[in-house]
């Protein structure tokens, strides 16, 4: 599913974002079998506030010390409710303590995220701007239509071609790869590379302090 608001031009330049190599998940196996791609190294990812449906704000930096899928989807998307079954399976396989899964929508009016949250229940939490200021804006970029992310300062934080979009952060708040349409995160690849995350989270020492700031995140590998 794609966007469809109008284009804008962004003053932020555009980023490249470097990605993990993890030895458990070869990058091809997770591109063919899993539809999940590894930037060349990983990449801090900005701040994000968020408001949940009950009203409560929260930070993406409430969720550092996990390993973090952050979930862009929407009410009318074929692709989220395929996907949202193996995401809640993938929920189920780890911790509580070692994964989180953050679906974003930041396209439907909050209030019917709400409703439909209630309606269908919601093996994730669910996340929406609730008047914080970030939205997703169309910006053209090399010919093609794609959207970002952007924050209360209209500064350019995630790409967000289509739905459903993934972005897999790791416990030090740096995304290492990203799926755009449904992920396969039951394939064997998709599981042994968040397994490498969850090890590579339980070898750190405790962890804490503000995820540093960073420049648009884009899958087309330029800065």
């Amino acid at each position: 599913m794609r966007l469809s608001y109008a284009p804008i031009i962004l003053a932020t330049v555009l980023f490249a974002l470097p990605a993990v190599n993890p030895t458990v998940a070869h990058a091809t196996d997770l591109a063919a079998n899993a539809n999940i791609f590894l930037f060349p190294a990983p990449h801090p990812v900005a701040p994000l506030v968020l408001k949940t449906p009950n009203g409560q704000t929260v930070s993406l930096n409430n969720y550092r010390g996990k390993v973090i899928l952050l979930h862009f989807w929407s009410i009318n998307c074929p692709a989220c409710r395929y996907e949202e079954p193996l995401l809640h399976q993938l929920k189920q396989t780890f911790s509580p303590a070692d994964l989180e899964i953050l679906g974003v929508n930041l396209v439907d009016p909050p209030q019917a995220v709400i409703n439909h949250a209630s309606t269908h229940g919601a093996p994730f939490p669910i996340l929406f701007d609730g008047g914080q200021g970030y939205e997703l804006k169309v910006v053209t970029m090399s010919g093609k239509k794609t959207a970002f992310l952007v924050n209360p300062s209209k500064e350019a934080i995630l790409e967000v071609p289509g739905f459903p979009t993934t972005y897999i952060v790791d416990s030090q708040g740096k995304a290492v790869g990203y799926s755009v349409g449904a992920a396969r995160w039951n394939d064997r690849s998709a599981l042994a590379l968040i397994q490498s995350l969850v090890t590579q989270r339980r070898s750190l020492p405790g962890m804490g302090g503000e995820i540093p700031r960073a420049g648009r995140l884009s899958m087309n590998g330029t800065r």
